[in-house]
């Protein structure tokens, strides 16, 4: 899903922009005081960072260029908050770079499309199930992990592709064809992954969830 090719100054320097400003905000935002002196929060971050990074460089590819790779930034937006996984996001859309899965010139793009976009949506469905729906198990997994997942994953995959159609990096054709069928197929496992994932760490890790509270979610349920 990483977009490449040759992008437009004009293109290149908001795509920049748009990660600078972010970036920025997060790294401002975050309660670093969490992770200061907790080598055990830490190294789940860095080890959580890698993790991500090996996902996406082995994703699969298809014709012209075009490849798909699981997100997870739902998982990651529950486990560390806004501003630690924009952060992570970051991190690891450089080190894609780093090693040759993708340009420079279209770094911003990536982060904004693949990074903050599932990001914020996750984090908005988190906080918005928290205040109006009833806190259990179920619906924090189910809502937060998997619905999450899905949503965010189908925004993303679309605004990649209206995106690469609107720099002309592929023909409407070639995205319409070879590109758009693949979004639901990738959506679903997207979806079970996170979901997955996030009951695993309810039940056996608890506390690498920054969004779930046992008091709150499982006590007296």
């Amino acid at each position: 899903m990483n977009l490449s090719g040759d992008l437009s100054l004009s293109w290149m320097l908001l795509g920049w922009l748009g990660l600078v400003f972010q970036a920025v905000w997060a790294f401002k935002q975050a309660p670093w005081y969490k992770i200061q002196g907790d080598s055990g929060a830490q190294s789940v971050f860095l080890g959580m960072t890698v993790a991500i990074l090996l996902v996406w460089v082995t994703g699969a590819q298809i014709e012209n260029g075009l490849n798909f790779h699981f997100l997870l930034m739902t998982t990651v937006t529950l486990m560390f908050g806004v501003s630690f996984a924009l952060i992570l996001a970051l991190l690891v859309m450089v080190g894609m770079t780093l090693v040759g899965h993708g340009d420079w010139q279209a770094l911003g793009w990536n982060y904004l499309l693949m990074g903050v976009v599932p990001v914020w949506i996750s984090w908005w469905i988190a906080t918005w199930s928290y205040r109006l729906l009833d806190r259990n198990f179920f619906v924090f997994v189910l809502l937060n992990g998997f619905f999450a997942a899905v949503l965010s994953t189908v925004v993303s995959l679309m605004l990649i592709g209206g995106v690469m159609g609107l720099m002309e990096l592929h023909s409407w054709t070639e995205i319409s064809h070879q590109y758009m069928g693949f979004v639901p197929i990738l959506a679903l496992p997207e979806g079970f992954l996170n979901g997955f994932l996030v009951a695993a760490m309810v039940l056996f890790k608890p506390e690498w969830l920054a969004c779930f509270s046992d008091e709150v979610y499982l006590k007296g349920k």
